[in-house]
């Protein structure tokens, strides 16, 4: 949300507006209320970075039209409420199976994706880039022999408050141990109330 909001207000309106149907320069300047060639200045912009499409459309009359809309890139900038969604299945999964089947059901999930993730060399710089793909922010250091990751975004943050970390315990534990194998999960300091960052400590096994 903070990219979003970095774009500046006039940016953040033209994509919101592109969310609900594409447009002319024309009909976001006319929408929106701003002169054509600021928002043509501002369309030059968002393409540049990716964050919207165009093509030209031909029409009955005259030259064809150049459309705009948004691309998957800026649709990523919008927040989505996918712990909702994944708190409520962890809840009903946990009272049709029970609480110790969903943990490895999480294992499971963690071993997946390690696994799914295409071609990976299974190193340190792997599972960073994994995360910060994510969006964690993840930096590691040596220390004592061990290997500290530090994530300063946790992505799973709302779900955690409200699961007593089940996924950092299970999901987090599969997926790392998956990356590197010749790794163990030793100490976490896991997210708190307002506490948005963890640590993972890594010992060779």
């Amino acid at each position: 949300m903070e990219e979003l909001f970095s774009l500046g207000e006039s940016k953040r309106h033209i994509l919101e507006s592109l969310m609900g149907v594409p447009g002319t320069v024309h009909d976001l300047a006319d929408a929106l209320n701003i002169r054509e060639n600021a928002i043509r200045e501002h369309m030059e912009m968002l393409e540049a970075m990716g964050l919207i499409e165009s093509k030209f459309v031909k029409v009955k009359v005259g030259r064809p039209k150049k459309i705009y809309s948004i691309s998957e890139k800026g649709m990523e900038l919008f927040p989505k409420k996918y712990d909702l969604l994944l708190k409520i299945l962890l809840d009903e999964l946990t009272r049709e199976n029970g609480a110790i089947w969903v943990r490895d059901f999480l294992r499971r999930a963690g071993e997946r994706i390690a696994k799914d993730g295409g071609d990976r060399k299974n190193d340190l710089n792997d599972l960073l880039a994994f995360y910060n793909a994510l969006g964690c922010m993840a930096t590691a250091i040596e220390k004592d022999g061990n290997i500290v990751i530090k994530r300063n975004n946790c992505i799973y943050y709302n779900l955690a408050m409200q699961t007593d970390n089940i996924l950092c315990g299970t999901f987090e534990d599969s997926l790392v141990e998956t990356m590197l194998p010749s790794y163990r999960v030793i100490k976490k300091d896991t997210v708190s109330k307002g506490k948005f960052g963890c640590e993972i400590t890594l010992a060779k096994n």
